[in-house]
């Protein structure tokens, strides 16, 4: 079953849906579809300041904790894999010039 407009519409349950989306966007590096969900975060944000939560939008934000949660370990290791792939990046700088005019190919993957 498919939800309502009405319910999609909700903060909680639009928080939730933007989790989710992330997650995926994340998992296949869709930096675009990640901008646009940060865009939209920032707007629910917004919406939120000063507005009095409802028990309603109070149980949706704490339906999406395991969703935040999955996400948040996602960011935790991307950041980690982007701090290796940097070091890789400095290091294979270091060896192309060490060794200037030797015909290497220093793209990734490929010695």
């Amino acid at each position: 079953m498919t939800m309502g407009w009405q319910e999609q519409l909700r903060p909680g349950v639009a928080l939730r849906g933007i989790v989710q989306q992330a997650t995926e966007a994340l998992i296949a590096m869709d930096a675009q579809r990640l901008e646009e969900l940060a865009l939209c975060c920032a707007d629910l944000n917004r919406e939120l300041e000063g507005a009095r939560m409802s028990p309603e939008t109070a149980a949706d934000f704490r339906a999406s904790a395991e969703d935040m949660e999955l996400l948040n370990r996602i960011l935790f290791e991307t950041r980690a894999n982007l701090a290796v792939f940097s070091r890789l990046h400095v290091m294979r700088l270091g060896e192309a010039t060490r060794w200037p005019g030797t015909e290497r190919d220093t793209t990734y993957g490929d010695n």
